[in-house]
């Protein structure tokens, strides 16, 4: 998606985030207007000259489309040069500028406008030479239109080192720029305090406000921002009210210690093997034909590895539904694809609100979710294993016996060892045969599970948008098999076997998404700076370019 060269010359005209570039161009406006005037000067004194009027010194009056011309002619021979200049070095400045989004981000609804709120710490190249460049680093808080793609507000919060949102209440936004806590306001992005100002109208903050982002989290719950401050003790800040206090009541463990649900990693990526949503014991995954053959005859996982790794590496995946290792089974019978289409590395993209490792908080836990991957029963549980015969008790002998006696006793003894070293042979054999299922079972399991990389997680599912009651589920892959594949998203009826719709996203590399209402929002590029957003109702793509401050059109 990097710009053409005319749309790097028609994007030298605009103004940017660099100074140097503002001010050149404000000088090349101010000489193209000055030769402006001067040429409708010279366009009017030619025009309200008399044509009587002789003059021997200049001769006959020209006419305006000479007199234009020769203007033209020669203010673009004066003009050549800066603009050239201008032109080179902004966009040779320009290529190495840089721009990565936070991957944290916040949604919300102004107006009836949806929203989503993102960071963007940005590089500004001042020059380059010797394979050095230099420039200047900024930090932007920019508040997205969902629906168009475009900012609705922009707002510079000064050089920040890594600049993150905290949270958000109706009217305001809790941000840290890289050393100082900031109060945004939604409708226009004004800054409604800063650092200075909080720590001035609560005396009990004053100097206890750190400049470590790792000292602040953001509660959900109060929506307050809380932060460690400089004296160990815990103090909470109300964004809309700019009131701020020691917090009592509270541990510190429930928002820094290990139980801290800011710190929980979001499964982000594709999932190969969901289940099917009815608690069934079917499910529905992704498999090469070759993977597909090997679950139907009950052998997966049963060959060398190499032999799994060279069927991992064909990236043509079908979706395929039936039970797994139902009843310990190995075969899968009723094993089927759902869809004639091919995916490239395709997977279930997952829902990073939903799975994932529960917080202790029961109000942050994400909620159950029946499409979501669980591992598969040991086998222990769904075969008992045989148990050993035990060694039979010896006979009470009397002391004194007769020989008939005695030859009775040991009949009896011989009998009962002779049962026993039967059934242990019996049990032998059947402890070999259960632990050779126990094995092929754990195999198949442990390489179905590998379809997973994000255990636990569930994909992105939602309500069919053209109003029947089946559920959409969206399937990322690759759209051709090289090094830098743009990502495609396709919405699927699992019921019916029909994709809806298919969106390429342009993205080459994906580092984090959200779903807000009824799109889902994007992050990605070689360095993060491309912000997408793909309607759920037909796939509709728009985006924008933060290191060129475009706008994206698909």
């Amino acid at each position: 998606m990097e710009p053409t060269l005319w749309e790097k010359i028609i994007l030298a005209f605009q103004y940017n985030d660099s100074v140097w570039h503002n001010i050149f161009l404000s000088i090349i406006y101010a000489l193209v207007g000055i030769f402006a005037l001067l040429l409708l000067r010279a366009l009017i004194r030619m025009i309200t000259r008399p044509g009587d009027i002789r003059d021997t010194d200049t001769g006959p009056r020209p006419s305006p489309a000479k007199v234009l011309m020769v203007w033209l002619g020669s203010v673009g021979g004066m003009l050549v040069f800066p603009i050239g200049l201008f032109l080179v070095i902004t966009i040779a400045l320009g290529s190495s500028d840089s721009a990565r989004i936070s991957s944290s981000t916040l949604s919300y609804e102004q107006n009836g406008v949806p929203a989503s709120v993102v960071i963007v710490d940005k590089f500004i190249a001042n020059s380059s030479g010797e394979g050095i460049t230099t420039g200047t680093s900024k930090a932007y808080v920019y508040a997205m239109n969902a629906d168009t793609g475009l900012p609705l507000w922009k707002k510079n919060i000064g050089r920040s080192y890594s600049p993150m949102l905290l949270g958000q209440t109706d009217q305001r936004i809790a941000a840290f720029d890289g050393k100082n806590l900031i109060i945004l306001n939604k409708a226009d992005g004004s800054e409604a305090a800063d650092a200075k100002q909080l720590q001035s109208s609560n005396p009990e903050l004053q100097g206890k406000l750190p400049e470590e982002a790792a000292r602040y989290r953001w509660d959900a719950k109060q929506k307050r921002v809380v932060l460690q401050g400089l004296d160990g003790q815990l103090y909470g800040i109300d964004p809309d009210t700019l009131k701020g206090s020691a917090l009592s009541g509270v541990k510190m463990s429930d928002y820094f210690g290990d139980n801290d649900p800011s710190t929980e990693v979001r499964p982000l990526g594709r999932l190969g093997l969901i289940r099917s949503g009815a608690d069934d014991g079917r499910y529905t995954l992704f498999l090469t034909e070759e993977e597909a053959a090997k679950v139907q005859a009950g052998t997966l996982g049963a060959e060398q590895d190499s032999a799994d790794s060279a069927a991992a590496a064909d990236p043509r995946k079908r979706l395929y539904g039936g039970s797994l290792l139902k009843g310990g089974k190995l075969k899968a019978d009723d094993l089927k694809p759902l869809l004639s289409d091919v995916f490239l590395n395709g997977g279930f993209l997952s829902d990073p609100t939903l799975g994932g490792s529960p917080s202790s908080d029961s109000s942050s836990k994400p909620p159950s979710d029946p499409y979501a991957m669980t591992e598969f029963p040991e086998f222990s549980k769904i075969e008992s294993e045989p148990k050993m015969p035990e060694i039979p008790d010896s006979l009470d002998w009397p002391s004194r016996m007769t020989v008939a006696e005695y030859e009775r006793y040991s009949a009896e003894e011989d009998r009962r060892m002779d049962a026993y070293y039967a059934a242990r042979d019996q049990y032998d054999q059947k402890i070999e045969a259960y632990r050779e299922r126990n094995t092929k079972y754990d195999n198949a399991a442990r390489t179905l599970e590998r379809l997973n990389s994000l255990p636990g997680a569930a994909p992105i599912h939602f309500p069919d948008p053209n109003g029947s009651k089946d559920e959409i589920f969206l399937i990322a892959h690759d759209s051709v098999v090289s090094n830098s594949p743009s990502l495609l998203l396709s919405a699927v009826d699992l019921k019916t076997g029909k994709v809806l719709w298919r969106a390429d996203t342009h993205l080459q590399s994906l580092e984090s998404y959200s779903r807000v209402g009824d799109r889902l929002l994007l992050v990605g590029g070689d360095s993060s700076s491309y912000w997408m957003t793909v309607s759920l109702k037909n796939g509709a793509v728009t985006g924008y370019d933060f290191q060129y401050d475009r706008s994206l059109k698909f």
